[in-house]
């Protein structure tokens, strides 16, 4: 029998990976597996009755206006198809258009639920709340926030004069432009394990994530894969620890002339089963930055690495950006036998990257392609500051234990392919 992994169900069925693998612990899919941490599904499996799809199409009775700051680049028509009047107004936006001239209502309609709260959020019904939504409904999410999202400038203007300041004052009490207060909150919040809300932590602007279960330490690994990313030469988004159960992510762009775009922005159609290859060929002058994060993933067991979850800045030239959301690595939600079954056996329990393949395949793949990883990364970590930096990021009990045995043996493991 042929499998298929999550990553791939959920594009075909047109839900979260997430969702997918929560379907399968669930036991709600037909002969799927889990191997390690991954989950395989049969490749003809059914998508159960009852799980809702994508968001439907957006239905509107107006013209607006598709905007980058203030200045129109396109006009949305009551279908909610877009002519564009300016596909190439500039780097950001000529990769959303790739310089074509129009969007399809469906093109129009991706662009957008990339941009709202998810539908699987645990605290759904508060947010749906705070917008005055009783129920999840796309076209009325989409009307209250203009698709404004921090990342870049471009919104969904009414009319033609509607100014972004204006719009924003409407939709949120504190976002960026209009600046971020001292505590900060938003309504874009990511689906998962933690409520997210934007704001400000020692002068610095970011995200502050506060977990939802008790149960987990995505907090405790953000901060330690912010500082062994330090420790190793791996460029990684500081985070600190602000409470028990809050971590602050800063963000290392600003974003009155920077913005970010996300990998999955850079792809036009299907992709190889190979993300590696995926990445390096839709921008190969960062093929060290992608080999850094690829080893950087393997060495904290990461089990979140997506095409959303990494990007490139854009502003007088553009970079690789800085890797974010790494709270999903080491353990986080892990059993001590878990744990321990994975420690013995790293190559066996290595999570998955992309379609197939895990990050022990890619590594190797890397050494042979550049007959070595010598300059790619620093991982002469002493045992005691590896333990020091757990310490400090907050491990304890089994998690220390297992997180310091992986990333010690997992460095062993590079080390051969010098």
């Amino acid at each position: 029998m042929n499998y298929i992994t999550a990553q791939q169900a959920a594009e075909k069925w047109g839900i979260s990976d997430r969702r997918v693998r929560v379907l399968c612990a669930l036991g709600k899919i037909t002969g799927a597996v889990k191997l390690g941490k991954s989950y395989r599904l049969p490749e003809d499996a059914k998508k159960p009755s009852g799980v809702a799809g994508r968001p439907e199409k957006i239905k509107n009775d107006r013209i607006r206006y598709l905007k980058w700051d203030n200045e129109i680049v396109g006009v949305v028509a009551k279908d909610n198809a877009v002519s564009f009047t300016a596909p190439l107004y500039n780097e950001v936006v000529a990769l959303y258009t790739k310089g074509r001239a129009s969007w399809s209502p469906e093109q129009f309609n991706d662009f957008l639920a990339e941009r709202m709260v998810s539908r699987e959020r645990r605290d759904i019904e508060r947010i749906l709340f705070r917008m005055g939504l009783s129920q999840y409904d796309v076209p009325r999410i989409a009307g209250v926030t203009r698709g404004i999202h921090p990342k870049d400038l471009l919104w969904i203007a009414r009319t033609k004069s509607e100014r972004l300041d204006d719009a924003m004052t409407d939709v949120f009490s504190s976002v960026f432009l209009n600046r971020l207060d001292l505590v900060g909150d938003s309504i874009d919040t990511p689906e998962g394990y933690n409520i997210k809300r934007y704001g400000v932590y020692n002068g610095k602007y970011g995200v502050y994530k506060q977990r939802i279960s008790p149960l987990t330490t995505d907090v405790e690994s953000e901060v330690a894969v912010s500082l062994l990313g330090d420790k190793l030469g791996v460029p990684v988004c500081p985070a600190v620890r602000v409470d028990k159960d809050t971590v602050f992510s800063t963000f290392l762009y600003d974003f009155s002339k920077e913005y970010i775009v996300h990998f999955r922005r850079l792809f036009d159609g299907a992709r190889s089963d190979n993300e590696y290859s995926n990445l390096v060929s839709a921008r190969p002058q960062y093929r060290d930055d992608i080999a850094r994060m690829i080893l950087l993933d393997f060495i904290t067991r990461q089990d979140d690495r997506h095409l959303s979850n990494m990007a490139i800045k854009i502003g007088s030239a553009e970079s690789f950006y800085a890797l974010y959301d790494n709270g999903r690595s080491l353990f986080y939600e892990d059993t001590e036998e878990m744990v321990h079954n994975a420690v013995s056996d790293p190559a066996k329990y290595a999570t998955s990257f992309g379609y197939s393949g895990t990050y022990w395949d890619y590594v190797q793949e890397i050494a042979e392609e550049r007959e070595g990883l010598e300059g790619l990364i620093n991982i002469e970590l002493s045992e005691t500051d590896l333990k020091n930096v757990l310490i400090g990021a907050g491990f304890s009990g089994y998690r220390l234990y297992g997180a310091a045995e992986w990333i010690l043996r997992a460095m062993d493991m590079i080390r051969t392919l010098f």
